[in-house]
């Protein structure tokens, strides 16, 4: 029987399909409108962060203003040598503007349409316009908190990953492997292959969640792959949940304690892993976290042994069922001084989305 979240999933998601049909029409003359912008030049401010071979190119969409934690990625993406290019999906207020001069390199503002991938788009067809081309590209997105750890090894991950195209998590689904989207680490091969330039030429933008997914998070990594080119993501759940089997049973107990569960029958289950704790404790608990694991994701599952055993460093802003649990999860573990609070800001923010539910 599917549970409540599910059954508006997939409901939400036949009701994105049915929307395409009429978005096949629509979306087209709304590219072909954005694309003219574009060309003209998009509202652009120009920062005090001097361009550098590395280049950031991160968007947001925040309508009711830029929150303190994106003001702080910023810092950090400049502190690692990157020249930040903010893509805007709403128009920057005053203040922000203001307060953006000493973080970006230059920061522009577009329509709000294609979500990430748009503004991703976008973002590249004004570095061409620019004549601007870097030796290394990260693109982001404000989807989540980055870094949510005080120190944070990513920037060395991603410095020592040799795949010309390289990110945080490496997904699978069946035969697929995608990058998930929220960012992306590209070389000067990637940039100028042939295949990377013709992905976004024939990038079909729309506003359509489901289609977005599929032409975009799954269809980039798609194309890179069949291209040649080499796409990797740094962080590795599977040699982390062999390795998770290994610990302690101590470690094992703050695994299960500070665990994310949206299906009832696994919480349970875990409940009284915890409550008995018997000689079977161990063999029981491995067994519990691959069945957990055939669903959900590591990280979001065990956001304790995920910062332990690899360092993942973010946090997602998703309104998903299981995104809402991680966050809850791994604030209790702040809680019980098990992990290390993220910045100020971050904190701040996790929190007060966390009572918002």
């Amino acid at each position: 029987m599917q549970t409540p979240w599910k059954l508006w999933r997939e409901l939400d998601r036949l009701g994105q399909q049915l929307r395409g049909v009429t978005e096949r029409f629509t979306d087209p003359l709304q590219q072909k409108r954005l694309d003219k912008l574009v060309a003209n030049g998009l509202p652009c401010l120009q920062g005090q962060v001097p361009l550098t071979d590395r280049v950031a190119l991160f968007l947001v969409y925040q309508p009711g203003g830029l929150s303190a934690s994106t003001f702080g990625t910023l810092r950090w993406l400049a502190g690692l040598g990157y020249a930040p290019l903010l893509v805007s999906n709403a128009p920057l207020l005053p203040a922000d503007r203001e307060a953006l001069q000493s973080l970006v390199w230059r920061a522009v503002e577009r329509p709000n349409f294609g979500y990430d991938f748009g503004g991703y788009r976008d973002g590249l067809t004004l570095l061409e316009q620019w004549s601007v081309r870097p030796e290394e590209l990260l693109i982001l997105n404000d989807s989540i908190w980055l870094p949510v750890l005080p120190e944070s090894d990513l920037a060395a991950r991603l410095a020592a990953e040799p795949a010309e195209v390289a990110g945080t998590i490496l997904r699978k689904r069946g035969e697929e492997r995608f990058l998930e989207s929220y960012l992306y680490r590209l070389r000067r091969p990637a940039l100028e292959h042939p295949a990377f330039r013709d992905y976004w030429s024939r990038l079909r933008l729309t506003s359509n969640k489901y289609y977005v997914i599929r032409r975009g998070e799954r269809g980039f990594s798609a194309a890179m792959r069949a291209a040649g080119l080499r796409v990797a993501g740094v962080y590795d759940t599977e040699t982390a949940a062999l390795h998770l089997a290994e610990q302690d049973d101590d470690f094992l107990h703050r695994t299960l304690e500070h665990a994310a569960y949206i299906d009832p029958h696994l919480q349970a289950e875990r409940d009284h892993l915890l409550a008995s704790r018997g000689r079977s404790f161990r063999s029981a608990t491995v067994a519990h976290v691959g069945k957990v694991l055939e669903k959900r994701q590591l990280y979001s599952s065990f956001p304790y042994a995920s910062v332990q055993l690899m360092g993942y460093p973010v946090l997602k802003k998703s309104a998903e069922p299981i995104s809402r649990a991680w966050r809850q999860a791994h604030l209790r573990a702040i809680e019980a001084g098990r992990l290390h609070a993220p910045p100020p800001p971050i904190l701040s923010e996790v929190q007060a989305r966390d009572a918002a539910g």
